[in-house]
């Protein structure tokens, strides 16, 4: 029989760690301005490239983008093909990080925001 050493159990944590998401941001009913950041800080990869999930569900039919900026530029990337989410209804969608990359999340209109999770993706599992 072979009897596992507490480095192997060490690294089963870190290996069983690293595939579960982490939540990186929450926002429950919550308004938001038109073209206003939802979140107060920008969301930063954990790892140098992940995937971040984002759901979002919102009251009136709006474009729901991401801006993200490396640093020196930022550039405005709109979800659903720039056109407007459903009221009430769930979306999710999925963007890569890469390292300098800072990220948040707005509308082109005021919205009450019924649901926004975003979580990281460290392994490519899904």
């Amino acid at each position: 029989m072979v009897t596992r050493s507490d480095r192997d159990n060490r690294n089963a944590r870190q290996v069983t760690r690293k595939a579960i998401p982490i939540e990186k941001a929450h926002v429950h009913d919550t308004a938001v301005g038109a073209n206003t950041d939802f979140l107060a800080t920008d969301l930063t990869p954990s790892d140098p490239v992940v995937l971040f999930r984002v759901m979002v569900a919102i009251d009136t039919a709006q474009v729901f983008r991401a801006h993200i900026s490396d640093g020196t530029t930022t550039v405005a990337l709109e979800f659903n093909g720039g056109v407007a989410l459903v009221a009430q209804c769930v979306y999710i969608f999925d963007i890569l990080v890469n390292t300098d990359d800072e990220i948040n999340f707005q509308c082109d209109g005021a919205v009450q925001i019924e649901k926004f999770i975003v979580q990281e993706i460290l392994w490519g599992t899904q």
